[in-house]
């Protein structure tokens, strides 16, 4: 037996079908499936990780004289292929789970026109416990049915299962849905009766009807035959109304097909619907709503040719707290599990300041940690730049600090590195900056912001690439230039002497911002001389 065993292989998403924010992969498969035989294992699903498969085939051979007796059996596969646990099958090809875990298989001689045994067996897989119901002939319900759709509830307590069953000896089962009542574990007769559903189609032998609660709450059935596109049906009395399920298709080619089957289910607030694909008798499906313009996703086929001749691409699932997991049974073909999950909001990253704030030097292993602001999505810090470089200070961002003794240095967050857009040069923040957007770009060498000396408030959107660079008002004498404590003429003489080329340090640079515009510069000797000869500071 050739197995393949793919843990988490991306699946590749059908002709543009989009997959919105869902994440589907392949958790195991089974590509060669000869150990079922495939005319006999017409039916198969899913539950708890393992396939259940139903092997109709009964016979009484002789091989070199000895007499071999084959029974109907049920097959447990997991990823290994066959485990080894089987159970007593049953005589038709069908096969299905109840709310509870319980496997149904059904007594009725495959292809007869009518059932030579109305009967059904409900097992529980886990205790051994099984059960067999009879149907009353006085149903007058007698066509056939190869498959067996989800029933409702617990059939060895309380459940309720729903047959219906193609035309046979001029009796037609048009409109028609068997409903056979479980109570207290026994066959309740006189609620299993043949319900109708006005305007239905014409049932198939391979028809199915899934019970599921729609997202409204409400018990509801899926109609699913190999025509097309199913029917939903919900109780009207004793008997169903009906609605079109019109199920998106992808092109001429990967539209629902005739292949059997149609499972429902309730996940991510939306009531979708798990079904095969075109081409018939492969191995393609898609997840929809019902009347969307296009699938959920869709999954190609990959068979390259029919790999059964009676249109089975059997699929179900199971949703959990994080998920849903998928059964995939084609017979002749494939076993597939895939989970379909959401896809994860990506983890916002640290932003960290590079260069000369807050008395840190370049060093790819240092930086002033932004802080995270969750509700506007933008990062904040307030730095300070002391103006060592020719009265002005550098930085630009990396949301990776490296450690030199196991990343190495600047190589290491050369990926993670962002600055300014400027044309090779720092980017010099002027006094028309300040306040405004100013762009940002990924760069393995960013260029750096070049700021005068003081205290800054920083905002930075890193999904938008911007940054607003904002004064912080620091507590200052205004006016008092050389820090005399006092403001008098000899600041205006050290303020012109520092423009014309002094020392930074021997001047206050908060105290002869005069204007309080960010910098220094010849407008605030203006401003001061103002004050000086007014009394009081210009606003």
């Amino acid at each position: 037996m050739k197995k393949f065993l793919l843990i988490a292989a991306m699946a590749a998403l059908a002709l543009g079908a989009s997959a919105q924010d869902y994440k589907l992969e392949k958790v195991w498969e089974i590509n060669d499936v000869s150990f079922l035989p495939t005319l006999d294992s017409r039916q198969g699903f899913g539950m708890n990780g393992k396939f259940y498969i139903n092997n109709k085939k009964q016979s009484v051979d002789t091989v070199d004289g000895v007499e071999i007796v084959t029974v109907p059996t049920i097959y447990e596969v997991d990823e290994n292929g066959l485990t080894g646990v089987t159970f007593d099958g049953g005589r038709n090809c069908a096969i299905t789970h109840d709310e509870a875990g319980n496997i149904i298989t059904s007594n009725a001689g495959f292809g007869s026109t009518m059932w030579n045994e109305q009967s059904f067996t409900v097992l529980n897989p886990e205790t051994g416990e099984t059960k067999t119901f009879i149907i009353p002939n006085d149903t007058g319900f007698q066509g056939r049915c190869d498959f067996f759709g989800f029933p409702k509830g617990n059939l060895l307590e309380d459940g309720e299962l729903y047959i219906t069953a193609a035309t046979s000896d001029g009796a037609t089962y048009t409109d028609k849905v068997l409903r056979i009542k479980i109570t207290d574990g026994e066959l309740d007769t006189d609620n299993t009766y043949v319900a109708t559903c006005d305007g239905l189609v014409n049932p198939q032998s391979s028809t199915v009807i899934n019970y599921y609660v729609d997202k409204d709450g409400n018990d509801a059935l899926v109609y699913a035959y190999r025509s097309g596109n199913p029917a939903k049906l919900v109780a009207d009395g004793d008997n169903f109304s009906f609605t079109s399920l019109v199920l998106p298709n992808l092109d001429d080619v990967n539209k629902k097909g005739h292949a059997n089957g149609v499972f429902p289910l309730i996940w991510d607030g939306k009531e979708m619907f798990i079904y095969p694909l075109m081409p018939d008798y492969r191995d393609g499906w898609a997840i929809a709503e019902a009347g969307a313009a296009e699938p959920l996703l869709a999954v190609t086929a990959t068979a390259s040719a029919n790999c059964n001749g009676f249109q089975c691409n059997w699929l179900n699932a199971e949703v959990d707290a994080t998920g849903v997991t998928i059964y995939q049974y084609a017979p002749g073909y494939c076993l597939r599990v895939w989970r379909l999950t959401k896809e994860e909001e990506p983890e916002a990253p640290n932003v960290y300041i590079l260069g000369e704030v807050n008395g840190n030097v370049w060093a790819p292993n240092v930086g002033v940690q932004m802080t995270r602001d969750e509700e506007n999505n933008v990062y904040t810090a307030t730095i300070t730049t002391d103006g060592m470089s020719d009265g002005y200070s550098y930085f630009s961002f990396s949301t990776e600090l490296a450690m030199y003794d196991d990343q190495g240095s600047w190589d290491y967050i050369k990926p993670f590195r962002f600055g300014a857009v400027t044309d090779g040069n720092p980017f010099l923040v002027s006094e028309d900056q300040i306040g405004n957007l100013i762009s940002l770009e990924m760069n393995e060498e960013p260029n750096a912001f070049q700021i005068p000396a003081g205290e800054w408030n920083l905002t930075l959107s890193y999904d938008e690439m911007t940054l607003i660079i904002e004064k912080v008002a620091p507590d200052v004498m205004r006016g008092d230039v050389n820090d005399s404590g006092d403001v008098r003429i000899d600041d205006v003489t050290a303020l012109i002497d520092y423009l014309l080329g002094g020392s930074a340090d021997e001047i206050n640079h908060a105290n002869a911002d005069c204007n309080l515009d960010g910098f220094v510069k010849v407008d605030d000797v203006t401003v001061l001389i103002d004050f000086l000869l007014g009394g009081t500071w210009e606003e």
